[in-house]
């Protein structure tokens, strides 16, 4: 069972947490499809093409780490603006 795929016409979008979700779950169904046929048989290029997808996986899981760090810096700055805004109004 070969699996012929395109290259991207542009760079992916992972500026959210659903676009990488999208992005691992197009992974996982490429390597259900390889291991899920009735017959697997190693082809030439499987041991590269793993390596890319380790690596793409690693890619996605930092760009997650990232994006989850910029979620803390804005709901501290959220809380920040809320404690202020608490504060302000116990003084009047």
């Amino acid at each position: 069972m070969k699996t012929t795929s395109s290259p991207p016409k542009s760079s992916p979008d992972f500026s959210n947490r659903e676009k990488l979700i999208s992005a691992n779950s197009a992974v996982l169904d490429i390597l259900y499809r390889r291991v899920a046929a009735k017959r697997f048989r190693v082809q030439e290029g499987d041991s590269l093409k793993l390596g890319y997808i380790r690596a793409y996986i690693q890619a996605l899981q930092a760009q997650n780490t990232i994006l989850k760090d910029v979620e803390i810096d804005e709901l501290r700055a959220e809380i920040q603006e809320l404690k202020e805004a608490i504060k302000l109004q116990s003084q009047h």
